[in-house]
């Protein structure tokens, strides 16, 4: 509805032929300009899913440093916490998550130059497992996604949950095999980890 109200706004203000050519042009350009973006963008994430689960992980890292700094952004508007204290709430859930997703999928280079980074890796295996495989993690990023979804409708949050949504879906396709060859987990978890039950 609002796009047709901005529509027939646009009838009433009585442009005029050049003005209307020079909208014309601009939003034909734009258009253009933002399908080629999002082909090249969409050409590199391709690329990433290709490299296997290092290329993932950094695309899933990028994802979770996206949700801490917009969470971080919800926590500045203080007014939040009165008139929308579940706003907040969810704000810093996205945080956490965020925080979560990056400690994850952190480079195993930056583990080994920061022990308190990778202490927190550790505690997160130890007492959360399912984040260990593929499609626990693909499990985590949707839901993550999800609460991004229901924050904001057509917003930087809004895209940052479409995106890990889909980072989620690419971990589940790779638990059940969407790129055979890495079938396995970068940091699988042992057989003797688990508890079995007799």
């Amino acid at each position: 509805h609002d796009i047709l109200a901005k529509f027939a706004a646009w009838e009433v203000m009585d442009l005029n032929d050049n003005q209307a050519n020079v909208a014309l042009t601009f939003a034909k350009e734009l258009s253009t300009s933002a399908l080629t973006t999002t082909m090249d963008m969409a050409g590199k994430v391709k690329d990433y899913i290709q490299r296997g689960p290092e290329g993932v992980g950094w695309l899933c890292f990028v994802g979770g440093a996206a949700s801490v700094f917009l969470g971080l952004l919800g926590f500045l508007d203080i007014a939040g916490i009165l008139m929308s204290p579940l706003q907040y709430l969810l704000n810093a859930y996205q945080t956490c998550f965020g925080l979560v997703v990056c400690v994850l999928e952190a480079p195993p280079e930056w583990l080994g130059s920061n022990p308190k980074m990778e202490k927190a890796q550790h505690f997160i295996h130890e007492f959360a497992k399912f984040l260990t495989t593929f499609g626990g993690r693909g499990l985590f990023y949707l839901f993550q996604g999800s609460i991004d979804l229901s924050l904001d409708t057509y917003s930087l949050t809004f895209l940052v949950g479409c995106y890990m949504c889909c980072m989620g879906g690419v971990c589940i396709g790779m638990q059940y095999g969407l790129l055979p060859e890495y079938h396995r987990d970068r940091d699988p978890v042992q057989a003797n980890d688990y508890i079995r039950i007799t």
